[in-house]
């Protein structure tokens, strides 16, 4: 079973990453968490009441980030993941709080506000619970916005500890497109895909971005991974889709190829981290500009899995 953890804010485009979550959570029967994340330290408000039971309207007069988090579970029991809630009971936790909300499974749902630096909290939360995917939507800001105030999603694709779903203009029904070119990081998308398998409305569409003059071997790697892919999707009863493009400018054929409702998959580059960090590697790039949302893969294949080699599974 996969964990998922979803961000929100409060803000408009966190309903889009909840309704996202909400159905992976409903076709994977995933586990869920949801959290938000303050800046300075909770001592800084007024402690909300710990250990009682509050009601509807008793949870309205709540700090800013448990209000967020109340508002977030009733998205949820919208979208039929929760069961209605009458209560809620918070506690406290290491720099923050933290409420429980039932599935209409009898599973247990998490919501935790955080304090601190975005990025840290976020690892802490997934290193401790072994989320596998962190589902959100940071607002994606111009260059002059980027130098302002920050680039979150850069942050989060460089320095997060799980794979990261940037939900923009795809949703959990768009085409899914996966990047492919033979690679190491190319290859490790697919343990994870196996996992999501059974959420995705096919076609998937399988891309290769032909490089003009590329040698032979990357070309001969590549195309043995695009037909891979697309057998061991055919075996899962799933179609996939080969589709060649050549050209120089890798990102713009990427972004171009996917248009505004798609869900982009791509692995998490093995470059250097000094490289990417100053120049970007294409997932980097990909993710600054395009309209489409974006999964980046980053976790390592288990216990040595090989794509490339039977046997390799169906979620």
């Amino acid at each position: 079973m996969i964990k998922l953890l979803v961000y929100t804010d409060g803000k408009p485009d966190a309903l889009r990453a909840l309704h996202f979550a909400a159905q992976l959570k409903k076709r994977l029967k995933a586990e869920l968490g949801v959290i938000t994340i303050r800046p300075g330290t909770h001592a800084a408000e007024e402690p909300p009441p710990i250990g009682v039971s509050l009601t509807a309207d008793q949870s309205a007069e709540l700090p800013r980030g448990l209000h967020i988090l109340r508002d977030a579970a009733r998205v949820l029991v919208d979208e039929t993941v929760l069961a209605p809630i009458d209560s809620i009971i918070i506690r406290d936790i290491p720099k923050g709080h933290i409420f429980v909300c039932k599935g209409l499974n009898d599973e247990r749902i998490p919501f935790y506000e955080c304090f601190g630096s975005f990025v840290e909290v976020i690892n802490k939360e997934i290193e401790e619970h072994h989320y596998q995917m962190l589902i959100a939507a940071p607002p994606q800001r111009s260059k002059l916005g980027r130098l302002v105030v920050g680039n979150t999603t850069r942050k989060l694709a460089l320095d997060l500890h799980t794979s990261l779903l940037v939900v923009r203009g795809g949703g959990p029904d768009s085409r899914f497109m996966v990047c492919l070119d033979g690679s190491p990081s190319a290859h490790r998308q697919f343990p994870l895909l196996e996992k999501l398998l059974p959420a995705i409305v096919p076609p998937i569409d399988l891309l290769f971005v032909r490089p003009p003059e590329a040698e032979a071997q990357l070309l001969q790697e590549a195309e043995a991974c695009l037909q891979r892919a697309k057998d061991w999707l055919y075996g899962c009863g799933k179609l996939g889709t080969i589709m060649q493009r050549e050209g120089s400018r890798r990102t713009e054929t990427v972004i171009e190829t996917a248009g505004d409702d798609a869900v982009i998959v791509m692995g998490a580059s093995l470059r250097h981290d000094v490289y990417r960090r100053m120049l970007g590697a294409l997932p980097l790039q990909v993710l600054e500009r395009t309209p489409a949302s974006v999964l980046l893969v980053k976790q390592l294949p288990e216990d040595g899995t090989d794509f490339m080699k039977d046997p390799f599974t169906c979620g």
